[in-house]
């Protein structure tokens, strides 16, 4: 069932957007300096991700539904003089060395606090 809930006017990233603009980041970074790394020259990268979320569960309106993503996809564009395969290889070594890649599939322990201001 996709169901979808509308909050706000969308002026700005909310904390999701700006957790899959990290992962970009940390998956293209990745991508380039270990293609470098190994004598490859990338000309060009485009990135696109994409997260379900169904926000009844952030709100608490449904307490069966997860609160945070439910999937999140990610699509390279590469520009570099390599074969297909080579290409899935350079794919491939974004989610192998991010840490952004590594805590989120991984898991990372999460201290919470609070204290007086």
């Amino acid at each position: 069932m996709n169901r979808r809930f509308y909050s706000g006017k969308d002026k700005a990233a909310n904390a999701g957007e700006y957790l899959l603009h990290a992962l970009a980041a940390c998956l293209t970074t990745s991508i380039v300096y270990h293609a470098a790394a190994r004598g490859i020259e990338v000309e060009e990268v485009e990135s696109s991700l994409e997260g379900d979320i169904d926000l009844h569960g952030f709100l608490g309106l449904d307490q069966n539904v997860r609160k945070g993503f439910e999937g999140i996809r990610v699509n390279f564009k590469i520009k570099a003089d390599v074969s297909d395969q080579q290409l899935q290889e350079l794919v491939q070594l974004g989610p192998a060395f991010s840490p952004v890649f590594d805590s989120l599939t991984r898991g990372v322990p999460v201290t919470v606090r609070g204290e007086r201001l």
